[in-house]
């Protein structure tokens, strides 16, 4: 590890320190008060993790989305990848969703329409979207499937969805080198490292999983077709 990423680490988990909650609190709370800096951390998520999934999603949002598209960000946060969707295709009818009233807040300059809400129960009718992306989400919630299985509920039939999420690594040696920052992440951030078993996948010509950074983050694309449940062998990430 250079001087600069030690750095990085550094600060990254100083930073955690600082909103560090009791263990029991609920997600909603966590991100209430990581909110005002939320985006400073989530930037050195990807410098550290999670630049490879994500830019593997903006490539396939790059590939779907169409001017007049409906566009559910599910968990959208501050409104990051919204303002990122909005660049590449500012003629979506955007909808934004997440469970923090704080969080919802950062993202008020982002035109479309913003809904407090869980991704476990969306409020939307089945078949509603085009596309519906999700960034760093389903690893904080209790059921990451049903998270993912309502993302298709409300997708049409030609629809796709995207996400990201945090994911355990293979092997002992990938395991104990990212432990720290898994640490980290869980009790600053309430985000779990999914095992294989509890990570929402698909495998069909429709879909695609893709890890990165060692299997730190994972990025996958699936259609209305597929169904999620207990994976297959996933592909190999780079």
């Amino acid at each position: 590890m250079s001087r600069q990423e030690q750095h990085r680490v550094a600060a990254f988990l100083a930073d955690v320190e600082l909103f560090r909650g009791s263990p029991d609190e609920d997600v909603a709370t966590v991100y209430a008060r990581a909110a005002d800096r939320y985006d400073h951390f989530r930037a050195l998520w990807l410098r550290l993790a999670g630049a490879g999934a994500e830019e593997a999603m903006l490539a396939d949002l790059r590939a779907v989305l169409r001017p007049g598209a409906k566009v559910l960000d599910a968990g959208c946060g501050t409104g990051v990848l919204a303002r990122r969707m909005r660049e590449l295709q500012p003629e979506i009818e955007l909808t934004m969703v997440d469970l923090s009233a704080a969080m919802l807040a950062r993202a008020s300059d982002v035109p479309g329409e913003q809904l407090q809400g869980s991704v476990l129960n969306l409020p939307f009718a089945a078949g509603t979207f085009d596309v519906v992306v999700s960034a760093w989400v389903i690893e904080t919630v209790p059921e990451p499937i049903r998270a993912v299985s309502e993302y298709l509920r409300v997708l049409n039939a030609d629809g796709h969805v995207l996400y990201t999420f945090c994911s355990l690594p293979d092997g002992w040696f990938s395991r104990t080198g990212s432990a720290w920052l898994r640490n980290a992440v869980h009790r600053g951030f309430a985000g779990q490292f999914l095992h294989g078993e509890s990570t929402p996948w698909h495998d069909c010509e429709r879909s695609h999983l893709i890890r990165f950074s060692h299997g730190l983050t994972t990025e996958v694309a699936l259609q209305e077709c597929c169904s999620v449940g207990t994976p297959l062998l996933p592909h190999a990430g780079s």
